[in-house]
């Protein structure tokens, strides 16, 4: 069982250079902060050590900084150098409850103690402005536990165990999101859902609870469990084994329709937008092309939704006249999705079409990836079987790492181009296989590995001329 250190507040007694930031905040005109508190993990080897750390706080948006949200911002700080953010939008007149994950790779104790955890209001641009709160120092628990660099692999024997392995990721989690291993709708379209609740999406078989998936629900604790498709998907068995092993006071929910595209609206409806209101497309009918596409969803904080190739259903054509969006993005060719249903499901709100398509499924997702802004990291699944890249999409959408597909034994010349791209010029840049060695062999281990040539030095020097782990 993890040991987490977790400090709540609501006033804090700061340091000295703390003190100093807050003497300068708080505008009247600025997002409101209410309860937060952090919760911090440094995992260590033999190789190196990575904090996490997940901050939960409720916001309340006073200014519009565009589209009716207001913004806001949580960074971690080590040594006088940021080491990671999140910008968090809010709905103005609006109190919403955020959770947080910040991450790094090094030691925190190589100069200043601790770390700093630092909300502050933001611009339009997300820029920081006025400290709302902060803590220095903040010290993380230390703990044996996975670190690699470069390349490190998260695969377990079968899909069910991998997704379990993917949740471990997750240090606390307020929400689990359960969907079938043994078809691609439910869970191409729950993991949006998962990511935005800030919660792992797990597997189970249709008519039993698995024990992976059932520990690692024990272990998280959660407040609230979602079951993701009908009764045909999820047995009721799998419901009352859920409820039997949720801690006292937490609620099972499920969220369901009479076939695949009424369970896709069902939980498109749950999806809270930002203040660029997108949707995405994907074909109901199979999975290789919309895998990539339910991550960008994710990133972007927008619904997924589904239609067959030749039709919308009425279930999904509904949503979408009720819906809000400027634009919208499908994945695949015309064979898989026509333009009549690609254009008119933009039509219905005026919005502008876009469509993802290369000349495979690999080339298609490697376009979607695009997308994706360069941070450091990148995870890799199979494109042959679809459970991997969406257990993956919630424990991306940590760290803002995209998601590469490749094939068995090899990786497509199309992902390296966008893993290069998505990890080039890092200092500790991480590649992330998704899956055992059945679903990606060791020579996609090798060939993803021959793209660093030189490990990063994980050490920090001491700055002991500093007194505060942040700048000034």
């Amino acid at each position: 069982m993890t040991t987490r250190h977790h400090t709540g507040w609501r006033s804090l007694a700061a340091g000295a250079a703390t003190a100093a930031l807050l003497a300068t905040a708080a505008p009247a005109l600025a997002a409101t902060l209410g309860d937060w508190d952090v919760t911090g993990i440094q995992f260590i080897n033999a190789d190196c050590s990575r904090n996490e750390y997940v901050v939960n706080a409720t916001f309340t948006g006073t200014v519009d900084d565009g589209g009716g949200f207001d913004k806001v911002r949580v960074e971690v700080w080590d040594d006088g150098t940021l080491k990671d953010f999140r910008v968090v939008e809010v709905a103005v007149g609006e109190t919403v409850d955020n959770t947080s994950f910040l991450s790094f790779v090094g030691t925190y104790l190589s100069g200043v103690p601790g770390v700093g955890i630092l909300l502050s209001d933001a611009d339009a641009a997300g820029e920081a402005g006025p400290v709302l709160d902060a803590v220095d120092p903040f010290y993380p628990e230390d703990e044996d536990g996975p670190c690699e660099f470069n390349v490190e692999r998260i695969g377990g024997a079968n899909r069910i165990e991998t997704a379990a392995l993917l949740a471990q990721r997750f240090i606390m989690a307020d929400t689990v999101v359960i969907t079938t291993a043994t078809d691609f709708p439910d869970a191409l379209t729950a993991a949006p859902l998962a990511n935005q609740l800030a919660g792992p999406l797990l597997l189970t078989a249709p008519t039993h609870l698995p024990a992976v998936t059932a520990a690692e629900i024990t272990r998280l604790q959660p407040t609230n469990i979602v079951i993701v498709g009908g009764e045909t998907a999820v047995h009721p068995d799998v419901e009352a084994a859920l409820t039997a092993i949720a801690p006292p006071g937490a609620t099972v929910t499920r969220l369901s329709g009479a076939n695949r595209y009424e369970t896709a609206v069902a939980v498109a409806a749950e999806i809270t937008q930002d203040s660029s209101p997108q949707m995405y497309l994907a074909t109901g009918q199979d999975f290789p092309d919309a895998l990539v596409l339910s991550a960008l969803a994710s990133r972007e904080s927008a619904p997924l939704v589904l239609a067959q190739a030749g039709h919308l259903p009425a279930a999904t054509a509904d949503f979408l006249a009720a819906a809000g969006y400027d634009d919208l993005y499908a994945a695949g060719g015309t064979a898989v999705l026509s333009d009549s249903v690609v254009d008119g499901a933009a039509a219905v709100q005026g919005a502008t079409a876009h469509r993802f398509a290369g000349l495979d499924r690999y080339e298609t997702a490697s376009l979607v990836l695009q997308e994706f802004p360069a941070e450091g990291d990148v995870m890799v699944a199979t494109g042959e079987t679809f459970p991997d890249a969406l257990t993956a999409v919630p424990v991306a959408g940590r760290t803002g790492a995209g998601i590469a597909l490749s094939q068995t034994d090899h990786v497509p010349a199309a992902a390296i181009t966008e893993i290069q791209r998505l990890t080039s010029g890092f200092a500790f840049p991480l590649v992330t296989i998704v899956g055992g060695e059945v679903a990606l062999t060791a020579t996609v281990h090798d060939e993803l590995l021959a793209l660093f040539t030189t490990a990063g030095d994980r050490a920090q020097l001491p700055r002991d001329e500093l007194d505060s782990n942040y700048p000034g």
